[in-house]
């Protein structure tokens, strides 16, 4: 699998660094992941790739859950200096008018990203606006988020597996959404809460990269 030309296409970067491209082999290959990468590292590539090739090639969309209405628009900007307009975000920062033209996007298939926070996935726009769209991937950033051995806990991480099986049922698939959860640091204690986390709530195991 050339994973390369994707990478000089879309980011114009002639190699990749570190754990990128093994990650980006996995998620292409619709395993369910989990990877600890500092900050720094590169590791919104490892997701943006395949999110751009499955935009391309099937026109599917890969929801991104951050915490942060910040970091969401840093992510969506930082993409549009590299000439990269497929990635939308759906916050409380929009204007009305804003709001509408993002809604407009994911609901035409011009966006193959979408990035919202946990608390967005009680919304049912955003659960209408899911199920009129191919989601081939559900990314969990921040997943340290899940834990409650961790400083930055949110209870509305806890709702995320809930979305997600609740959407596969209701689109009838018969193989699950891929996840992927990314975190900058985490102890043994919060990797273990995360992996019980989807097993429970998805039957699914994750592939830890670190």
């Amino acid at each position: 699998m050339d994973l390369h030309s994707p990478l000089k296409k879309f980011f114009g970067f002639n190699k990749f660094k570190g754990l990128q491209e093994e990650v980006i082999k996995s998620i292409v290959n619709r395993q369910n992941t989990f990877v600890i990468m500092p900050t720094g590292g590169g590791k919104s590539i490892t997701f943006q790739v395949p999110a751009l090739m499955s935009g391309e090639n099937t026109k599917g969309l890969s929801v991104v859950i951050s915490p942060l209405q910040s970091l969401m628009k840093d992510q969506v900007d930082n993409l549009e200096k590299s000439n990269i307009t497929d990635a939308v975000t759906i916050n409380g920062l929009l204007d009305p008018i804003e709001r509408a033209k993002a809604f407009e996007r994911v609901e035409n298939g011009s966006a193959s990203i979408l990035y919202i926070s946990p608390e967005s996935l009680r919304s049912k726009s955003i659960e209408r606006l899911l199920l009129g769209r191919n989601v081939v991937r559900f990314v969990i950033d921040e997943a340290h988020c899940f834990s409650s051995w961790g400083q930055d806990f949110r209870v509305d991480y806890l709702y995320i597996g809930d979305f997600i099986k609740f959407l596969q049922v209701k689109k009838n698939l018969e193989n699950g959404i891929p996840v992927s959860c990314f975190t900058a640091t985490a102890k043994q204690n919060v990797i273990q809460d995360i992996k019980e986390y989807f097993m429970n709530k998805l039957s699914i195991q994750l592939e830890i990269f670190s």
